[in-house]
């Protein structure tokens, strides 16, 4: 199975140490870039992060042919 790392990053709010859940929003760069937009719900400070994300194994066949069996070619 594939292993995809998330927010390795802390994702505490710069100015005050909040903890925030979610990005406000988030933008691919590449496929393997993500830049989160995040927005303090405790002081209101907007931060930005940038996540690299890793995938360390090979998806197997018979997980594709489960869940995407039309983008298979014979």
């Amino acid at each position: 199975m594939t292993s995809i790392s998330f927010f390795r990053h802390s994702t505490e709010c710069p100015a005050c140490g909040e903890e925030s859940v979610a990005p406000e929003r988030s933008e691919h760069l590449s496929t393997e870039e993500v830049h989160h937009f995040w927005c303090c719900s405790n002081c209101g400070v907007e931060f930005e992060t940038l996540d690299h994300l890793q995938t360390d194994t090979i998806i197997p066949t018979e997980l594709v042919r489960k869940f995407l069996p039309s983008l298979l070619v014979a």
